[in-house]
């Protein structure tokens, strides 16, 4: 399983910064009536959100350090453990010995997992967890296969600008590279940060790796590991997933 890291914990949420999915989440989550299992919650972008709606939370995450921060963004917004709870474990083999109604994998963190044996394994200790009419949704990317055919071993990006004031410039630049063949891409992403006159102050390099999965490849996984797929999305309005669509969420539940 490939993981984000903990050197990379101080930046996560200035690279992190989407929040096109949260209503998504939010109301997933109410729908519920929880309680909710998050997996891979990294610094709680998505679980402090749904537990500010009222639904008791549990977030999971495999790095303690962005489990640090997110206990300490949940104090600050005075969220009790009651609310929400944070706890270090791994998606693949977890026992939190308590079911859940919806169990959700926001943003393509199902794809750390390296191999369709983890994903399997990942899937099972899941199922476990789930009342019987209980929901797992995985939101990952689609893969953009123009991309993976007309150059799979890399990609560049110059920079995109995160922050800018008169102190300083956050630029963050990005190489992938794909390996078709394993469906892997290994991503490495280059923090920069600059003063005024853009001399470098300091930078942070993170490699991680992660799976990419086709449509029915996931459909087939999902089939094989005990569920039913109950709606396949391609966006966060929940319209019916096509072919011009960038993301799948996956709603699915024990048969």
């Amino acid at each position: 399983m490939s993981t984000y890291g903990d050197t990379w914990s101080e930046w996560y949420d200035r690279i992190h910064v989407r929040d096109d999915d949260l209503a998504f989440w939010t109301e997933e989550a109410r729908v519920s009536g929880g309680p909710v299992l998050e997996l891979g919650c990294g610094t709680g972008r998505v679980a402090i959100p749904m537990a500010q709606t009222g639904i008791q939370v549990v977030g999971l995450d495999n790095s303690r350090e962005l489990l640090s921060i997110a206990r300490r963004k949940a104090r600050s917004l005075r969220l009790s453990r009651d609310q929400i709870q944070f706890t270090y474990g791994d998606m693949r083999r977890f026992s939190l010995k308590r079911q859940f109604p919806l169990v959700c994998i926001p943003f393509n963190s199902f794809l750390l997992l390296l191999s369709v044996a983890e994903q399997f394994q990942a899937l099972l200790a899941i199922r476990k967890h789930l009342i019987p009419s209980g929901r797992l949704i995985i939101d990952i990317f689609v893969p953009d296969l123009d991309r993976l055919v007309s150059d799979p071993s890399v990609e560049t990006s110059n920079g995109e600008l995160l922050e800018s004031d008169t102190d300083h410039q956050l630029i963050l630049r990005e190489q992938s590279f794909c390996d078709n063949f394993n469906q892997i891409i290994t991503a490495r992403n280059m923090i920069e940060e600059r003063d005024p006159k853009g001399n470098l102050e300091q930078a942070v390099l993170k490699e991680y790796q992660l799976r990419y999965i086709h449509r029915f490849e996931m459909q087939h996984l999902l089939a094989a590991a005990g569920y039913n797929v109950l709606d396949v999305y391609g966006s966060y309005e929940r319209h019916t997933l096509d072919e011009e669509d960038p993301r799948m969420l996956w709603v699915a539940t024990p048969n």
